[in-house]
């Protein structure tokens, strides 16, 4: 009988490993086939703003570490609605990746041989499916961790208060000398027993509440790096240069994948029996403190090991991203960068416009933009702007043709009050303008800016007065701006210095018919009160409205109401 029983349990210990291999296979298979259908389509990951303010962790943690390139700053990122479009391009699989394409969106780089090594790694993603989803699996394992930043823990690690495991291990032989106790004396072993207990507990919750929250980055450290051990496997030498930089870390990292179960395995009641009874042995040997600190240990020494190694990972996760992006937008080129400050664009569009209509725009002088409302001037130095963005972060603009220098990047369009300082919209926006003259009279690099509406935050006589010396100052041999503006005088004023482009609109009796095609020339047409009306505002109010303006521009003063 009892070898029927033993017999039995073999078997349905058998049974329950071929079904778990199984269940491993499908998984993997299914989520191969996910990846497969997914790439190329507009990323539909949603984050909570808290999971987007920790994504961007890593990036600001180490924004003074680095020397080339430049940083682009809030107001340059706002203005581009660079959260919606990181979002849009975000197919990564790993919080490594998720954030170093953060890191590069916000770090336009000047070595153009750097440019192209993106290009080279996007590409070849892009051409080799089977190559490609090996990594992805490899990038799933990895996975997320939502809302806990590890780049915070790691650069804190200096704030966790030294242990010494020589502490418990005392108490680990304490324990062992009290289990000895009971055996052979009972009546003096279990009251020694309870006060070695009653003693371990207490120590061990002192010191695991402080190590509690770095344990799950830890956690996540290990799993970066057992992935990566199976990645270094995939043999290609497209990505050999990465895979090799990658097996040399691990191989120093060895030690933090030994014996990691004891850290992280069965944790609580959800780890099953075998998690309950190891959870009191931690309790009473202080198993896991033990090997934290022997992992804290090899953290802080390979501390610029293990960052190497999330930013090595997460390139390459992000190259993917980028290579499922390109695929999911209307069209795309890789971009040509020269030496002469200019803008030559064929059929530009802005990504995450559902139906855009292209603009061609080729300039040396820089532009200023005109058109009525509505018509596309805003949109259009979106597009620009994040046009030099994405071709100097990920080797991809939504054109058919870029070609440019590398220019510093900044921008002054989306300007609001700030309540919190009780700053005006007026005084906002001069800041915000200071900024970009500062920068373009203290370089001699290549720059290019873009403001939309420049100081639409004041009266008409002084705007005009004061922004076209602004504009007329940003007239240098190192800069390109591009301007759009509902002041037609200025494109008068400034002809010498830049050119003049302009959207127009076909009127018809009750609508108003917007092409959105970017025109050389200034615009003649204005649409301000027919929008008015056209919306639905009382005839009285337009039609005296209108009379106002006709009677303005033939005798060049306002009639008292």
């Amino acid at each position: 009988m009892s070898y029927v029983v033993v017999g039995a349990a073999f078997l349905l210990m058998i049974l329950l490993l071929i079904r778990g291999i199984y269940d491993e296979i499908a998984g993997k298979k299914k989520l191969k086939e996910k990846l497969k259908s997914s790439f190329g389509k507009k990323s539909e990951r949603t984050l909570s703003p808290e999971e987007f303010e920790c994504l961007t962790h890593f990036h600001k943690n180490h924004l003074n570490e680095r020397g080339e390139g430049q940083v682009i700053d809030d107001i340059t990122w706002n203005d581009l609605d660079m959260n919606e479009v990181f979002l849009s391009m975000d197919n990564t699989l790993s919080q490594t990746g998720e954030e170093v394409l953060y890191d590069m969106l916000r770090r336009p780089v000047r070595d153009i041989s750097k440019i192209e090594e993106r290009n080279r790694i996007i590409s070849w993603f892009s051409e080799n499916e089977e190559e490609r989803l090996s990594y992805q699996l490899l990038f799933a394992k990895m996975g997320r961790l939502g809302k806990v930043s590890v780049s915070d823990y790691l650069k804190d690690l200096d704030g966790v208060s030294g242990d010494n495991n020589f502490r418990h291990i005392f108490c680990i032989i304490l324990a062992i000398l009290a289990l000895c106790a009971v055996l052979i004396r009972p009546a003096i072993g279990f009251p020694v027993f309870f006060i070695v207990l009653i003693y371990n507990i207490a120590t061990y919750f002192r010191r695991k509440g402080d190590i509690e929250p770095y344990i799950v980055s830890f956690a996540y450290i290990t799993r970066v790096i057992r992935s990566s051990r199976e990645l270094v496997r995939i043999k290609c030498d497209a990505t050999s240069e990465y895979t090799q930089r990658i097996s040399r870390l691990i191989n120093g990292l060895r030690g933090l994948n030994i014996n990691t179960f004891i850290l992280f395995s069965g944790r609580g009641m959800t780890g099953g029996m075998f998690g309950m009874v190891l959870d009191y042995l931690r309790i009473f040997f202080h198993l896991d403190l033990i090997k934290f600190n022997v992992m804290l240990a090899i953290v802080r020494d390979k501390y610029d090991d293990i960052r190497e190694l999330f930013e090595l990972t997460g390139f390459l996760d992000a190259s993917v991203s980028v290579a499922s992006y390109r695929k999911s937008i209307d069209h795309f080129c890789v971009p040509e960068h020269c030496d002469e400050i200019k803008v030559d664009v064929k059929r530009l569009i802005h990504p995450l416009l559902q139906e855009p209509v292209p603009s061609d725009v080729q300039t040396k002088k820089g532009i200023i933009v005109t058109g009525s409302n509505a018509s596309g001037k805003s949109t259009f130095l979106k597009a620009m702007a994040l046009a030099s963005l994405m071709s100097q972060t990920i080797a991809t603009v939504a054109a058919d043709r870029y070609a440019a220098p590398v220019f510093d990047i900044y921008s002054s369009m989306s300007i609001r009050d700030n309540i919190m300082t009780g700053e005006s919209y007026y005084m906002v926006e001069i800041k915000a303008l200071k900024r970009i003259l500062d920068r373009a009279e203290n370089t001699k690099r290549p720059m290019i800016c873009f403001i939309d509406e420049v100081l639409r935050g004041t009266n008409t006589i002084e705007r005009i007065a004061a922004s076209s010396q602004i504009l007329k100052s940003l007239s240098r041999d190192n800069v390109l701006l591009f301007a759009a503006t509902h002041d037609y005088e200025l494109t008068y004023m400034l002809e010498d210095y830049f050119e003049n482009y302009h959207f127009s609109e076909e009127v018809k009796e009750n609508d108003i018919d917007f092409s959105y095609v970017l025109t050389e020339g200034r615009a003649q047409s204005k649409n301000a009160i027919l929008l008015l009306k056209l919306l639905g505002y009382d005839e009285g109010i337009t039609d005296a409205a209108r009379d106002a303006a006709r009677i303005f521009q033939e005798e060049n003063k306002w009639e008292k109401l």
